[in-house]
């Protein structure tokens, strides 16, 4: 067999990644409650067989997450924990990937909808508002409204007249697709006053585009991107 011909490695995930994803589902799973101290680097260290360094890194991820909380000379702390059915609904796209793509989505869509509110025409402004009421009428419905949230965002994108933004929320459609799929589901699964609230976020988004105002449309996109994510990890949060 030629060099050309020859398989790609394997890409295998970081060590970090590893012990990350093995903290977080100890928490979710209620091993580690919230206000339980963690075991110490050292300990957790010579548990998973890594170095002290590869831990740090894992639980500074975890930080970064909101997850835990450092402590200074006290230790790390778990903040918030996410359900169980954070766990279930994740099975085929990891929290990780989710919390990522999320993070990701807020840079493009927060810019995506500063633009909007600068750029839109009075087409945009129907084609966003048409697609707010879809979501409404399809908030509990699963996969129809995982589509009309998608629709929602897809269309801000387009209202903002940058069109490479729009090809890139196109490429990460089914990942955008697969986390919203796993909100949607907690919010469905909540209180009557969540689905209002959530539904209240796309709201402030719509009119802030509608008024022409890019900073308050930013605020309030990179806000309910914000709240999607905190929502994912905390299992009491506007239940």
């Amino acid at each position: 067999m030629s060099a050309i011909d020859l398989p790609s490695p394997i890409e295998r995930p970081r060590l970090s990644e590893t012990i990350y994803d093995q903290l977080l589902q100890e928490i979710m799973d209620g091993r580690f409650s919230a206000g339980d101290r963690l075991p110490t680097e050292h300990q957790l260290a010579q548990r998973f067989s890594v170095s002290r360094p590869v831990v740090r890194e894992a639980l500074q991820r975890l930080q970064t997450d909101g997850v835990v909380i450092a402590r200074q000379g006290s230790g790390t702390y778990v903040q918030r924990s996410p359900s169980r059915r954070v766990a279930e609904l994740t099975s085929q796209h990891s929290l990780r990937e989710v919390l990522q793509v999320i993070e990701l989505r807020m840079a493009l869509e927060e810019l995506a909808a500063k633009l909007a509110a600068r750029n839109r025409t009075d087409e945009h402004i129907q084609m966003i508002e048409n697609a707010r009421r879809a979501l409404g009428e399809a908030f509990g419905q699963g996969v129809a409204a995982k589509e009309a949230d998608y629709a929602f965002h897809h269309a801000i994108a387009v209202a903002s007249g940058n069109g490479v933004l729009v090809e890139t929320l196109d490429q990460l459609s089914g990942r955008v697709k697969g986390g919203m799929d796993v909100t949607l589901s907690l919010t469905r699964e909540a209180s009557e006053q969540r689905r209002d609230r959530v539904l209240d976020e796309h709201d402030r988004i719509v009119h802030a585009i509608r008024v022409g105002d890019g900073d308050s449309a930013a605020i309030a996109m990179r806000y309910h991107l914000d709240q999607a994510r905190n929502r994912l990890l905390d299992r009491h949060l506007d239940r």
